[in-house]
């Protein structure tokens, strides 16, 4: 039975989607802004240099998104990576906390090889071609006979359905099928490769979530100590509990990134956002099985229901042009951080210093056109009480830091958990991190506007003096990043006592 697909609405969507009158009139141009609160996840090409990492790394990327596929490249990639991020971190006199992902592509559907020295095909709106599931064509495709290598497609496939290849460049209709052979008319032209993507939106399609090519990335996920595993073909919960058993005794230590990716995931969105650890928001591959005029409202529906989760959400970018971003790539790069994006994901043919450096312009440039004081009404208003103690403290701070127009909010953790409270009530200042694990200070790297420092020198017996080391540190920190000035209102979190599990602790400091 072909899955339904939930219609996309504006309900539960907060009303800060829509600003009022007075806040635009109020809005102003502000210069001279340190950093862009937001985080930026930097996909990472095999064949990229380490001038150019490390330029990168310069600029502030917060997650190294290896794209590699081949375990032997994608162990090159990882250890290049690294040993850059350990020379620019002795450069830098502290530890980077640079956060390291891996991809597993889930299932894929692809067509065969085309027939003979041809290297393209081209298909013709309104002929006919068919489709066939038969091993011995794979490697004699053409405009007539196309190969796909699935072979239950035409027991899933009705006539009247879309076959889209290429990522939605080729569609085909289905007019008939009779055993392997599937007889289609192209709806829409274009060109074909060898190995193009088939997609047939909202079937239920019968294939493994983790081909040997995945699985062999799953082990060096766990092995190597990876922070993020982005998983496409996620359809429902279903598919990340399999992940998770995949990953065994090691899956809390691995932050699952689920992409939203087609029609049949947006429809289970909730139970994906609950059971995942981020979600990211693929809108060039969304638009290929949606109307494009739905794209934007599913992407500002898939933001709201992360933001009111607490879940960090990345919306992807696309730039078309590596001479510069257009106005229209400008403005998709604005609104999804407007809209309550945390952090933004690079494609590799942008990895380039001017392309970078014109995104983090822009990201500083369009976050002080975020309300966040009815972001912050809103949240709480939204949040069920009685709640939890720690809760409380988070709340406390975030009101504290916009009544006080804070230039920072310090906090000291262990788990982390503390900072994800604050960044989940979106204060307007930056929360700088204090914590001695290397892993927890990468895993908040996708958090919007949380900095993280991670503190080496090891506890000593007196507490108190342990904790204003740590504060003292952060407001240092913050000068230094030009966070913070003389004078300036601090809202630190901390613990009174070593023993009492969690921060409880909310005072007022001034630089």
């Amino acid at each position: 039975m072909v899955a339904k697909t939930k219609r996309v609405t504006l309900e539960g969507i907060p009303k800060r989607f829509f600003p009022t009158i007075s806040f635009v009139q109020g809005s102003t141009v502000k210069i001279n802004i340190p950093r862009t609160h937001q985080e930026l996840v930097c996909s990472i090409p095999p064949y990229i240099t380490c001038n150019t990492l490390e330029g990168l790394l310069a600029l502030g990327i917060s997650v190294a998104r290896i794209t590699a596929d081949k375990p032997g490249k994608v162990r090159e990639v990882l250890s290049k990576v690294r040993t850059v991020n350990e020379s620019y971190s002795r450069r830098l006199g502290r530890i980077n906390p640079l956060a390291i992902a891996l991809e597993v592509k889930g299932p894929e559907i692809r067509t065969g090889q085309l027939n003979g020295s041809d290297k393209q095909i081209y298909l013709k709106k309104g002929n006919f071609t068919k489709i066939t599931t038969n091993p011995s064509y794979e490697e004699f495709v053409c405009k007539d006979l196309i190969y796909v290598d699935y072979e239950k497609l035409p027991e899933v496939v009705q006539p009247g359905d879309k076959v889209l290849l290429d990522n939605g460049s080729v569609t085909l209709t289905a007019i008939e099928c009779v055993e392997s052979i599937i007889r289609c008319i192209v709806e829409k032209a274009g060109r074909l490769l060898s190995n193009a993507s088939v997609i047939i939106p909202n079937a239920p399609i019968d294939l493994p979530l983790l081909p040997p090519s995945d699985k062999e990335l799953l082990d060096i996920t766990v092995g190597e100590n990876i922070d993020y595993l982005f998983v496409s073909g996620i359809t429902g919960k279903d598919g990340i509990f399999e992940i998770r058993d995949q990953m065994g005794q090691h899956c809390d230590c691995i932050q699952l990134v689920t992409k939203v990716e087609c029609s049949t995931a947006l429809g289970h969105i909730d139970e994906l956002i609950t059971f995942s650890d981020a979600i990211c928001i693929d809108c060039d591959r969304l638009m290929v099985e949606l109307p494009k005029e739905k794209v934007f409202l599913a992407q500002k529906s898939i933001l709201a229901k992360c933001n009111l989760a607490g879940k960090p959400v990345i919306s992807s970018i696309n730039i078309s042009d590596l001479r510069s971003v257009s106005k229209s790539e400008l403005s998709d790069i604005a609104n999804a951080i407007i809209d309550g994006s945390d952090a933004l994901m690079i494609p590799q043919s942008a990895c380039t210093k001017d392309i970078f450096n014109s995104i983090c312009v822009i990201c500083k440039e369009a976050e002080p056109a975020v309300y966040q004081r009815n972001i912050f009404e809103e949240l709480i208003t939204i949040t069920p009480a009685p709640m939890e103690a720690l809760y409380g403290v988070a709340i406390s701070a975030v009101e504290a830091s916009l009544r006080t127009s804070a230039a920072a909010i310090v906090c000291l953790t262990s788990s982390g958990r503390t900072a994800k409270l604050l960044a989940k009530f979106r204060p307007r200042c930056p929360i700088i991190t204090i914590t001695r694990y290397a892993r927890v200070a990468r895993q908040l790297s996708l958090y919007r506007g949380i900095e993280v420092l991670i503190y080496l020198k090891a506890f000593e017996g007196d507490w108190e003096e342990d904790v204003n080391r740590r504060v003292h540190l952060g407001i240092t920190y913050g000068k230094y990043m030009g966070y913070i000035r003389t004078a300036d209102a601090v809202i630190c979190v901390t613990a009174s006592r070593p023993e009492c599990g969690m921060p409880n602790t909310m005072r007022i400091v001034y630089a």
